[in-house]
């Protein structure tokens, strides 16, 4: 019971930051960003071991952002410099431009992993952007897929790229709203991997003592 709860709680956390990345905030979502429950959801953040000091960066950030005049119109320009424009202008939120595989291999690979998972990429957005692969885990951990399985999809198709992405958003726009929630999700993958493993652990020893 307590495992559920906290795979449904990570469930959250993915969907959230997937949502977030995939596309320019409407005013909708901005209305939600300012509410209180979604700074309650923050502080909820900050609780997680090794989170505390980029959540905090985020909710000043978030702040600033919300406070500008035409905020929707400049946290559209946010999002389109760093994610829309090609490197080195911009970041790609695509894992197939990073080192580790190819375009048309990780997008094979999230293809048959969507369509396994009951999902599709939305829009035409090409399979390996970051967003669907973030909704991708979303889905694993709310349907409470093996360990193994959500392991080896946070380790081997998003976190070795995901560190390079946040440190070259970092280096776009240090103190930019999206850039600092990159930071955060990053982090809270490192954290969510590490946690995967010590379950992993435990099961692997408890099976070894029968």
């Amino acid at each position: 019971m307590q495992h559920s709860l906290i795979f449904q709680q990570r469930a959250a956390v993915y969907q959230w930051f997937s949502q977030l990345l995939f596309r320019e905030l409407d005013q909708k979502q901005l209305a939600r960003l300012e509410s209180e429950d979604t700074r309650q959801w923050l502080a909820s953040l900050a609780g997680i071991p090794g989170l505390s000091l980029d959540v905090k960066k985020l909710e000043r950030s978030l702040t600033q952002a919300l406070r500008r005049e035409s905020r929707q119109l400049e946290l559209a320009a946010d999002f389109a410099t760093l994610f829309l424009l090609a490197p080195p202008g911009g970041v790609s939120p695509y894992a197939g431009h990073y080192p580790h595989t190819t375009a048309a291999e990780e997008r094979r690979q999230m293809n048959v992993l969507l369509v396994e998972h009951g999902l599709a990429a939305q829009e035409n957005e090409p399979s390996d952007h970051i967003a669907i692969q973030l909704a991708l885990m979303a889905r694993m951990a709310a349907k409470e897929e093996t360990l193994s399985a959500q392991y080896y999809f946070l380790h081997h198709h998003i976190m070795c790229w995901a560190p390079l992405f946040r440190d070259s958003c970092l280096q776009r726009d240090e103190k930019g709203f999206y850039a600092r929630a990159v930071s955060v999700i990053v982090g809270f993958i490192r954290e969510d991997e590490q946690y995967l493993e010590s379950l992993l652990m435990d099961d692997f020893y408890l099976s070894s003592q029968r």
